[in-house]
């Protein structure tokens, strides 16, 4: 919706969003804005295979899609693709249907940084599906190759994976925008086709709709669950136990406000063993994004014990909160929440329980480093690099 927004004025034939089935968006009360695009098409997601026997399938449902995809009316003098976060599934696929269209990938600091970097067998291992889809499938179906590799030990937190591209994105993209919470995460010797910008924020939309804009509904604070019955980084009863301090101090400090416990998409029973007295839980299992988009005036704080979705928040304009310094965790486990977190104000983590949260928003970026600016640069990028004859591709 941000790019939509940036981009309108320079495609006035529309903004077009490609997207993926998937349980996330049969969860997702999107509808009130796909106005905002000349049309939505979803494609079918394409499950990875398990062994031999599904190979033919896996084959087969990856080409159908790049073939449909391919079939869409796209002209490569006029219209160019946005390949917004991510870089595998129907991103590749597009980018794979489409060789001649200029393209421009948006992703964040941390994820470029891994597709520069090469997987250490001693450390990494492909996954038995990601090994058949990078050597077999992907070369006949004419995808571009991807490596899925997974860590053969865990460092100790969720998200710990590394998927990089067969070839490093330069190779296929006009113009990469590295985003990250301070908007400046790139080289300072980068070349002109990488541009580095803030992550986009809910904050700057224009018009957003009633139940989003009114700030009618009661102030609401909302606490994102962990499954800590899934991930071992702490014992389950210590993870408790310093969790339900963490809901006392927001009982303690929000008194007027709507609390919510929203569990994790992978917790089972994790909420029924822990005190949430005066917190409302809702399961609806939505993703955090539109949650945040829908209920953005009424939302007074966001926390988890160190879920990426306090970063998320933050980026998006709220006053966000991580707790893990709150939790006896290893150094190395804390270490990696830090990174995860990446540069945020001092007041997003939350290391005193006797002292109240401070409200830190807005934190409005630079002109220069804003979303906005980072995409209309790295357009400008791809203009510059196609008019160029040096640069243009044949």
């Amino acid at each position: 919706m941000a790019a939509a927004q940036i981009l309108r004025p320079l495609f006035p034939g529309g903004i077009h969003l490609l997207r993926e089935e998937s349980k996330w968006w049969k969860r997702a009360r999107w509808e009130p804005f796909g106005s905002r695009f000349a049309a939505v098409h979803a494609f079918k997601r394409v499950e990875t295979c398990r062994g031999l026997r599904d190979l033919p399938r896996l084959y087969r449902e990856s080409a159908e899609r790049r073939l449909a995809i391919g079939e869409l009316p796209i002209d490569p003098a006029q219209d160019m693709i946005f390949c917004i976060g991510g870089i595998l599934t129907i991103s590749n696929a597009t980018a794979s249907a489409h060789p001649q269209v200029r393209k421009v990938l948006c992703i964040s600091a941390k994820v470029y940084r891994q597709l520069h970097q090469a997987g250490a067998r001693a450390r990494y291992r492909f996954t038995t599906s990601g090994w058949l889809q990078n050597r077999i499938v992907e070369p006949m179906a004419g995808l571009h190759r991807t490596l899925r590799f997974k860590p053969r030990m865990n460092a100790g937190g969720d998200g710990v994976r590394l998927e990089r591209l067969q070839k490093v994105p330069e190779e296929f993209y006009d113009a990469i925008v590295v985003m990250s919470n301070s908007g400046h995460d790139i080289a300072a010797d980068a070349p002109p086709k990488i541009v580095a910008s803030c992550f986009p924020t809910i904050a700057e939309l224009r018009d957003l709709p009633p139940e989003s804009a009114t700030g009618m509904e009661k102030q609401r604070v909302i606490f994102f669950g962990t499954p800590f019955d899934l991930i071992h980084n702490l014992s389950p009863q210590v993870y408790i136990e310093y969790l339900n301090r963490c809901l006392d101090y927001l009982r303690a400090n929000f008194r007027p406000y709507d609390l919510i416990y929203r569990p994790h998409p992978n917790e089972t029973g994790e909420a029924q063993r822990l005190n949430l007295e005066r917190f409302r839980i809702e399961d609806d299992r939505e993703a955090a994004e539109l949650y945040f988009l829908r209920h953005f005036a009424s939302i007074a704080a966001v926390f988890s014990v160190s879920s990426t979705v306090s970063r998320t928040a933050f980026n998006n304009g709220l006053n966000a909160y991580a707790m893990y310094p709150l939790f006896p965790f290893s150094k190395q486990q804390a270490e990696f929440f830090s990174g995860v977190m990446g540069e945020v104000p001092r007041y997003f983590h939350i290391r005193d329980l006797h002292s109240a949260p401070v409200a830190y928003q807005p934190v409005l970026p630079s002109n220069d480093r804003s979303f906005d600016a980072g995409l209309l640069a790295a357009v400008a990028a791809v203009h510059d690099r196609r008019t160029s004859p040096d640069l243009a591709r044949p």
